[in-house]
C-alpha cells in the first residue's frame, strides 16, 4: 500500500479522522480539491480582514471534540478559543443584553462563592446528568421539538426563536427536528458548564485567529506525524476490488493505494459518484439516496469602518410567524415579505487581530433555498436589512460587503449545497443517523453526514464523526491509543 488511509476531502471530520490515524502511527495522505483546508470551516484574506467562510460559535469550544481531535496530534496548546461573553437575543422588538462575566459578577458578588460550589456540584453530578439525559432523549426521539414545546407553551415568540435554533444547531426547523436532539445536544453541556463556572465564563466560543486556525493545527499535526496534505487535487473515484477499496484516482490520472478511506465528500456523494451505486446492493443506495441535506444559507460578510458591533454574538428573530415565512420560502421559491431570523458573530471584536486596526468585521447568516429561480440581489438586500434592524445605525459604517449564495458551498461537494450537511431530522437523528461504516470493507463516511448515535451542533457533530470513525479502526488493533470517552461513543454496527 502507498499509504495506511487516505482521507478525501479536509473538512472537520476529515482532518480529525486523518488526526486519529497519524497520532496512532499510520500513514495518512489528505486529499483536498480546494486550495485550502477546512471546507466551510475555513478563512480567507480580503482586504486586510481575515473573514470565515460562514458565521461560527463552538458549541463546546476547548471542552470538546475540537481539543479531543487536536490531543491526537498533540496540538491542544496550538489552538485558543475566545469564550463568548457579550450577546444579544432580540426578539421582535424586544432586546435582551447581557455580559456573561458581569451576570456572573453580580451572582458571586450577592451570593458570594455560589460559582465555585455550583461547578464541583456540576463536576460531581454531571456524569449522572448526562445518563439520565440521554436515556430521556431516546425516549423524546419520536416527538418533535415543536410538540415537545408546545406541551409547555404556545408563546409565538419563543417558538420562533426555537425555531430558529433549530436551524442554526440541526439544518432543520423544529417542526421536524427529534426533541431527543435537543436533548442530547443540552446534556453535553453539563461538564463544560463545570469548568466553565469555575473560569467564570460560558463554554460557547470562537476559535482564535479564524475557525480555519483548527483544521490547519490539524493538518500541520498529521504531518509532523509523517502524513501528507494535499491541496489542489480532486478525487475522481475511489477504487473498488471485490467488496473492499484499493485506492483511489485523482483528476491527473494517479492511482493512490489504500486499504482505508475515509470519504468527508458527503455520504450521497460518496456513494453514487466517488464509488457507483453499482457497488453496493439496491435497498442501500436507495436509502442513501433518500437522505436529506439540511437547509442551505446565504452568509452576508461586511468591513465596517470602526467597531459598532457591540457584541460577541446577535440572534435576531422578528416577531411574526417565522413557520409561515420559511413555509412560502420553500413552496413559493420567491423571497417572502419581512425579515429573516439571522445569526451574527464579529470575529474582530472576539480576535482584534482579524480586522485591520480600527476597523471591524461581521458575518451574518440565515437559511434560504437552493434554486437557480431564487433572486440573489433582493435576498442581498434582505440580509443587510436584517443586521440594520438588529443593530440600527450599522449601515451607515459599511465600507464593503459580499454575499455568499448557497451556489458558493457547491465547490466542497454535495449537489444541494447544504449549509452544514444532512438534516438532523426525524428518521435521521440519533441512532436514526447513517453508520459512518460503509458496506464496502475499508470505507467509511465522516464530516455531518454520518455517525450513528453522534450527536450535537454542525462543527463538533463533523469532528467527533471523525474521531469515531477512526477509533472503530483503531480499537481492533492490539495497543492502539483509544479515549475512553470516545470509544464508549464507537457503534461497530453497518446497518444506515
Amino acid at each position: 500500500m502507498d499509504f495506511d488511509a487516505v482521507v478525501i476531502g479536509s473538512g472537520l471530520g476529515g482532518c480529525a479522522a486523518g488526526a486519529a490515524m497519524a497520532g496512532s502511527g499510520k500513514k495518512v495522505l489528505v486529499l483536498e480539491k480546494t486550495d485550502s483546508v477546512g471546507g466551510r470551516c475555513s478563512t480567507s484574506e480580503i482586504n486586510g480582514f481575515q473573514m470565515d467562510t460562514g458565521s461560527h460559535v463552538i458549541w463546546r469550544s476547548s471542552y470538546g471534540p475540537f481539543r479531543e481531535a487536536l490531543k491526537r496530534v498533540n496540538k491542544q496548546n496550538d489552538v485558543g478559543f475566545h469564550q463568548l461573553q457579550n450577546m444579544m437575543f432580540k426578539v421582535g422588538e424586544v432586546p435582551l443584553k447581557f455580559n456573561i462575566r458581569e451576570v456572573f459578577d453580580t451572582m458571586d458578588k450577592h451570593i458570594p462563592g455560589i460559582l465555585n460550589m455550583s461547578s464541583r456540584m456540576l463536576k460531581v453530578t454531571a456524569p449522572s446528568m448526562t445518563r439520565v439525559m440521554d436515556r430521556l432523549a431516546a425516549h423524546y426521539d419520536n416527538v418533535t421539538i415543536q410538540e415537545f414545546l408546545s406541551r409547555f407553551t404556545d408563546n409565538l415568540p419563543i417558538h420562533n426563536m426555537i425555531d430558529w435554533v433549530s436551524f442554526i444547531l440541526y439544518g432543520t426547523p423544529y417542526g421536524e427536528t427529534p426533541a431527543g436532539e435537543l436533548i442530547r445536544t443540552m446534556s453535553q453541556a453539563s461538564e463544560p458548564m463545570a469548568e466553565g463556572l469555575a473560569d467564570r465564563e460560558i463554554f460557547l466560543g470562537y476559535v482564535k485567529g479564524g475557525l480555519i486556525q483548527f483544521p490547519k493545527a490539524l493538518c500541520t499535526g498529521i504531518e509532523e506525524h509523517g502524513g501528507e496534505v494535499r491541496t489542489g487535487v480532486t478525487v475522481n473515484n475511489i477504487i473498488v476490488k471485490n467488496g473492499k477499496v484499493a485506492g483511489v484516482q485523482t483528476n491527473d490520472g494517479e492511482i493512490i493505494k489504500a486499504d482505508l478511506i475515509f470519504s468527508n465528500a458527503g455520504i450521497k456523494e460518496t456513494v453514487k459518484y466517488l464509488v457507483g451505486e453499482e457497488h453496493f446492493d439496491r435497498e442501500y443506495a436507495e436509502k442513501i439516496r433518500s437522505l436529506r441535506p439540511g437547509c442551505c444559507g446565504w452568509c452576508l460578510r461586511l468591513a465596517l469602518d470602526k467597531p459598532v458591533f457591540n457584541y460577541d454574538m446577535v440572534m435576531s428573530v422578528p416577531e411574526k410567524d417565522t413557520q409561515e415565512y420559511y413555509k412560502h420560502m420553500w413552496t413559493q421559491h420567491e423571497v417572502p415579505d419581512g425579515l429573516p431570523a439571522i445569526m451574527a458573530t464579529s470575529p474582530s471584536r472576539m480576535d482584534p487581530s482579524l480586522a485591520p486596526e480600527g476597523k471591524q468585521s461581521v458575518i451574518v447568516i440565515a437559511p434560504v433555498t437552493f434554486d437557480p429561480r431564487e433572486n440573489w440581489s433582493k435576498w442581498e438586500q434582505k440580509a443587510l436589512d436584517s443586521i440594520e434592524y438588529a443593530v440600527p445605525g450599522i449601515k451607515d459604517h459599511i465600507m464593503w460587503h459580499d454575499f455568499l449564495t448557497p451556489g458558493t458551498y457547491l465547490v466542497y461537494g454535495e449537489d444541494n449545497a447544504p449549509a452544514i450537511g444532512l438534516a438532523q431530522c426525524m428518521g435521521q437523528a440519533g441512532a436514526d443517523r447513517p453508520s459512518s461504516i460503509s458496506p464496502i470493507k475499508g470505507l467509511y463516511y465522516v464530516g455531518a453526514e454520518a455517525g450513528k448515535n453522534d450527536s450535537g451542533v454542525a462543527t463538533e457533530i463533523a469532528t467527533q464523526s471523525g474521531l469515531n470513525a477512526a477509533d472503530h479502526v483503531l480499537r481492533h488493533e492490539k495497543g492502539a491509543p483509544v479515549s475512553h470517552r470516545i470509544r464508549e461513543r464507537v457503534l461497530a454496527s453497518r446497518s444506515i
